[in-house]
């Protein structure tokens, strides 16, 4: 292989073949056609003497070659990525750009307040769009730069995410002004367990953290509302009987009473993710900067 000879856009295109395991999708990515990334796989293997991909009904499938020498791709690509960017200079009171956020909605409404009240001092051009990446989809929308972060729980294990812990909070049961429950400081089980609950999941059906717990325990709740959004549930609690077990900020943003749990539970996490490919980036880094210092005022309060 003569290096001088080779066009080194090859090795990207190998690389977001290998992630998406379909050339349509990898032309999206690369913002090139179908015809032109197959031109670009005959290359490829042309180059390396192998198929690297073999069509089957899951799509595109690496070869035992092609499994040996992408990391070695990823590492050469990220280097020379970071080389670039350790040169690039970034002045937030200048630049012009959109961050794209993968956030769910009770995250959403307590850090874009804070976030947007910063933005236009230090940085007057720069927009932000959120909008929300399944956990399983997240890692390859990184890599592909359809979304710059992801807020999200310490769920993810891909090695090429790079993450932060953003935030923490503890758990909590929250209930209208004059529920009968308030009547008590202390909250039994059996007390939380005759109550019906609202259970706020984007997903059709399973666990969340609360119930899971729960059935570790060996015990269930009585859930009555299952909604996808958060926004929802303190209209909800304010006007029945209802209880939601979220964070205590949600409580003291809405003003809501609120009561310790009877049972331990782990705390709420956060997380912050992004693809090592922004490692070094500069504009990457000043905005993990700044949502670290907000989510940080939001941790104080």
């Amino acid at each position: 292989m003569n290096l001088k000879e080779t066009d080194l856009n090859l090795f990207i295109a190998f690389d977001v073949i290998y992630t998406e395991r379909n050339l349509t999708k990898a032309g999206q990515v690369l913002g090139i056609t179908q015809p032109a990334v197959s031109n670009a796989l005959s290359r490829l293997r042309e180059l390396f003497g192998d198929d690297l991909f073999k069509r089957s009904s899951k799509g595109m499938v690496p070869t035992p070659v092609a499994n040996q020498i992408i990391t070695d791709v990823r590492n050469a690509l990220l280097l020379m990525q970071n080389t670039i960017a350790e040169t690039e200079k970034f002045d937030s009171s200048t630049a012009d750009m959109t961050f794209k956020i993968s956030i769910g909605d009770s995250s959403e409404y307590r850090l874009l307040p804070l976030l947007l009240k910063e933005l236009p001092v230090v940085a007057p051009n720069i927009k932000v769009e959120t909008f929300f990446v399944s956990r399983k989809d997240a890692a390859r929308e990184l890599a592909a730069g359809n979304v710059d972060f992801s807020i999200d729980p310490p769920l993810q294990s891909d090695p090429h995410l790079r993450q932060e812990k953003i935030y923490e909070e503890e758990y909590v049961m929250i209930v209208r002004k004059n529920h009968p429950i308030l009547n008590k400081e202390i909250i039994t089980m059996d007390d939380y367990l005759d109550l019906s609950h609202i259970h706020i999941s984007n997903r059709k059906t399973g666990f969340g953290q609360v119930d899971m717990t729960l059935y570790k325990l060996g015990l269930s709740r009585n859930i009555v509302l299952r909604a996808q959004h958060f926004l929802v549930a303190p209209y909800v609690v304010e006007q029945s009987d209802l209880a939601i077990t979220t964070t205590k900020g949600f409580a003291m943003d809405r003003n809501l009473p609120w009561r310790k749990l009877p049972f331990d539970i782990d705390p709420l996490v956060l997380h912050l993710y992004w693809h090592e490919s922004k490692e070094s980036d500069p504009s990457s880094k000043w905005m993990r900067d700044l949502m670290l210092k907000t989510y940080g005022k939001l941790q104080k309060s």
